[in-house]
C-alpha cells in the first residue's frame, strides 16, 4: 500500500513536495524518477518483499522494451500470473506483485488488468509509446485523482498531492466546483468522476486512462461493467460456492511479509472473516481490534461473544467525546474534500491503535452490498411485492391511511403510510424519496440517481437494482471505501476486504434477490453460508450502524451555533446554493429532535471545517 504521484514535465523539487504530502501513505521510503518528459514519485508502505528490490518507481525490461510504474495496492493472485509469465520467458528480480503488473502489461497490453484480482491504482509510463497507462480497480478501493487542462496532466493518490501545484490556485474560491458542493449536501460525499475542485477528477472504479505525453491528449474507458443478473435457483449449490469463494478470498488476502490482524466489530461480516481466518492462522496469535461507544451505542456484549469464541488477542477501545475533540480538525486533513460519514472519526481512531501491532488488517466491508444487508434492501423487496397490487387500490389506501394517521398516533401507521407512498412513485426515485421530507436533493443529485439507477434496473428486479446501486454507486465506491482508505492510510495501515473480491461481485448477481433480503430477513443466503463459522447469536443478530453520537457532541461543544453563524457568512453563501441555505435555515436549525436531520448538522459542520482547513476561512 502506497502513495503515488506524477505529472508530464520534469521538476524534481515539485515531485518531492507531492511525495512529502503523502508521507503517511508510505512511511517506509520514497522514490523518484524525473527525465525530460515526466516526473514520477512514490511513497512506500512495505508489505511484500521488504527489500530494496521492492522500491518504486520500478523499471522492468523485456526484450527491447522498458516500462516504469508507480503503484498503490495489492494484486492477490500475482504469483499465479508470475508463473504464467515466467513460462513465456519473463525474468523477475523481486518477489513483488509490482513487477508482475509491468510484465503483464508488456505481455497483454491494457487488457492486463482483466487478469488481476486485487485492489489497485497505478500509472505505467511506456517510454517507447510516450504514454501513461493508468488504471483503478473494479470497485475503486484505491484512489486516483488527476488534473487535466491545457495539456497539463497531474495525478496523485490524494488531493493534497495535487494541491502542491500552487499555480493551480486550488486555495482560491474560484477553484471550487459548485456542482460538487450540491452533490455533497445532497449525498454526503462527492461522486466520481468530479471532485471538489474544477478540472480535478477521480478516475472512476473499473476505468482505465491513457494520457499521450507527446500529443497531450487523454482518453479513458470502462473496462469493468455491471455483471448481468442471472439468478441460480439452487440454494445448496450457492451456499457451497459462496463458502468456497469466501475461504479463498480470505486466504489470498493473508499473503504478506508483515504482521496481519483483523477488525472485529461483533457484527456478522467481520466475525465471518475472522472465523474463516482460522483455517490459515492460529487465532491465539491473531490481533483483532474493535471500537465502541458508550451508552446505547455500545456493542461490547456482542464483541465479547465473538472474541471469546475465537480466542484472539483482542483490543477493544471506546471512542469518547475527548477523542472526537482531538480529531475534529484532523478530519479535513485526512479526507481532503468534504466527506461527512461520521464513522470516519472512529475508523481513524481504531486504525491508529491497530497500527501499533499490525501493518495489514482484514475487514468485513462489502458484506452488506454483496448479500443484501441493509434495511432499505428489505424495504425494496417488500415494495416490489406491494406493487403487484393495482395502483388505484394503493392510491386509495394511501389516502385512507393518511387521513387516519392525522387523527391518531403517527407512529402506529407511519410505516404503512410511507410504504404506500413509496410504492406509488417511480422506482428510480426510491433512494432519494426515503424520508424525503427531511432531505435536500438538488436537481443535479436527482439526475444522478435517475441515470445510475435506470442503468441498473434494465435487467434486474427492483430490489436487486437497489442492492447493486449501493454496490456500484451509492454506499461503496465514493463513500465507505473512501472512508476506509483515507482513515486507515492516515495511520499507514493497509485494510483488505475479502467480500470485495471481484468474484463475490459476480457471485452476487447469481443469487436470487429473495435469498438476499426478503420479507423477514436480510443476508438470507449468507447466514446459511456461515452457520458453521460464527456463533449462532451473531448469525441471528440484526444490523447495527457504526455511528458515534456526533450530533450530541457537536451540540454540547457549541458547534451548532458556530454552524448557524457560518452559514450566514457571504463567503459560504457564495459557494452553497440558496436551496441548501433555505433547507438549513427553515428545517434543520428549527427541528432539534429529528434523528435524520442530525446527519445534516454533521454534514454542514464538516463542510465548514473543510473550508477552514483548505480554503483559509475562519468562522468564529
Amino acid at each position: 500500500m502506497c502513495g503515488i504521484n506524477g505529472f508530464n514535465w520534469p521538476d524534481y523539487e515539485l515531485i518531492a513536495k507531492m511525495n512529502d504530502a503523502l508521507a503517511h501513505r508510505g512511511p517506509d521510503g520514497d522514490g523518484y524518477h524525473v527525465n525530460g518528459s515526466i516526473s514520477l514519485g512514490h511513497r512506500r508502505l512495505s508489505i511484500i518483499d521488504l527489500s530494496d528490490n521492492g522500491k518504486q518507481p520500478m523499471t522492468f525490461c523485456h526484450g527491447n522494451r522498458e516500462v516504469l510504474i508507480v503503484y498503490n495496492g495489492e494484486i492477490y493472485n500475482f504469483r499465479d500470473i508470475r508463473k504464467t509469465l515466467s513460462a513465456k520467458g519473463y525474468r523477475f528480480k523481486s518477489a513483488t506483485d509490482t513487477e508482475v503488473i509491468l510484465a503483464a502489461y508488456l505481455e497483454y497490453g491494457t487488457d492486463c488488468i482483466t487478469r488481476f484480482n486485487g485492489m489497485w491504482s497505478f500509472a505505467i509510463y511506456d517510454a517507447a509509446r510516450e504514454l501513461f497507462f493508468c488504471s483503478r480497480d473494479r470497485l475503486g478501493k484505491k484512489p486516483f485523482y488527476y488534473y487535466y487542462r491545457d495539456g497539463k496532466f497531474i495525478f496523485s493518490s490524494e488531493l493534497k498531492g495535487i494541491r502542491e501545484h500552487t499555480d493551480l490556485n486550488l486555495d482560491k474560491p474560484g477553484s471550487i466546483n459548485k456542482e460538487a458542493v450540491e452533490y455533497y449536501f445532497g449525498l454526503g460525499f462527492i461522486p466520481s468522476p468530479i471532485s471538489i475542485y474544477n478540472d480535478v477528477y477521480k478516475l472512476e472504479a473499473g476505468q482505465n486512462l491513457v494520457f499521450d505525453v507527446s500529443g497531450k491528449t487523454l482518453r479513458k474507458w470502462q473496462y469493468y461493467e455491471h455483471p448481468r443478473y442471472e439468478p441460480v435457483n439452487d440454494r445448496a449449490y450457492l451456499v457451497k460456492e459462496g463458502t468456497r469463494i469466501l475461504r479463498d478470498a480470505t486466504e489470498i488476502r493473508l499473503v504478506a511479509d508483515v504482521p496481519v490482524g483483523a477488525f472485529l466489530s461483533g457484527g456478522l461480516d467481520s466475525s465471518t472473516v475472522v472465523g474463516v481466518m482460522k483455517d490459515s492462522l492460529d487465532l491465539r496469535n491473531l490481533h483483532t481490534f474493535s471500537v465502541g461507544f458508550e451508552g446505547k451505542w455500545d456493542e461490547s456484549s456482542y464483541i465479547n461473544i465473538v472474541k471469546d469464541h475465537f480466542g484472539t488477542k483482542h483490543h477493544h477501545h471506546y471512542f469518547r467525546k475527548e477523542d472526537f475533540e482531538k480529531l475534529v480538525n484532523l478530519h479535513a486533513v485526512i479526507f481532503d474534500e468534504p466527506f461527512d460519514d461520521p464513522s470516519g472519526f472512529p475508523m481513524h481512531y481504531i486504525s491508529d491503535i491497530a497500527r501499533r501491532d499490525v501493518t495489514v488488517a482484514l475487514s468485513g466491508d462489502g458484506g452488506d452490498e454483496i448479500f443484501g444487508g441493509y434495511a432499505k434492501h428489505q424495504l425494496a423487496y417488500r415494495l416490489s411485492l406491494l406493487r403487484k397490487t393495482p395502483w388505484l387500490f394503493r392510491k386509495l389506501l394511501f389516502k385512507l391511511v393518511n387521513a387516519i394517521q392525522k387523527e391518531s398516533d403517527p407512529v402506529a401507521l407511519g410505516r404503512v403510510r410511507e410504504a404506500l407512498r413509496l410504492s406509488l412513485i417511480e422506482e428510480h426515485k426510491f433512494e432519494y424519496e426515503l424520508y424525503s421530507q427531511f432531505k435536500v436533493i438538488p436537481q443535479s443529485v436527482r439526475l444522478w440517481f435517475q441515470e445510475h439507477f435506470a442503468n441498473l434496473s434494465k435487467d434486474r428486479p427492483f430490489a436487486e437494482a437497489v442492492i447493486k446501486f449501493d454496490l456500484f454507486h451509492f454506499t461503496l465506491p465514493d463513500q465507505y471505501l473512501v472512508k476506509v482508505d483515507r482513515a486507515s492510510m492516515a495511520s499507514s495501515l493497509e485494510v483488505r476486504s475479502p467480500f470485495l473480491d471481484y468474484r463475490f461481485i459476480e457471485f452476487s448477481s447469481r443469487i436470487p434477490v429473495k435469498w438476499k433480503a426478503n420479507l423477514f430477513n436480510t443476508k438470507v443466503l449468507m447466514r446459511e453460508m456461515v452457520v458453521d463459522i460464527v456463533p449462532r447469536s451473531i448469525i441471528k443478530r440484526g444490523k447495527q450502524g457504526f455511528d458515534p453520537p456526533l450530533e450530541n457532541w457537536i451540540l454540547e461543544a457549541g458547534y451548532a451555533n458556530y454552524s448557524e453563524r457560518a452559514l450566514r457568512d457571504p463567503a459560504v453563501r457564495d459557494i452553497v446554493s440558496a436551496e441548501v441555505v433555505d433547507f438549513y435555515t427553515n428545517i434543520v436549525f428549527r427541528d432539534h429532535d429529528n434523528s435524520i436531520l442530525r446527519f445534516y448538522k454533521i454534514r454542514l459542520f464538516i463542510f465548514l471545517k473543510w473550508m477552514e482547513k483548505w480554503m483559509g476561512y475562519r468562522f468564529s
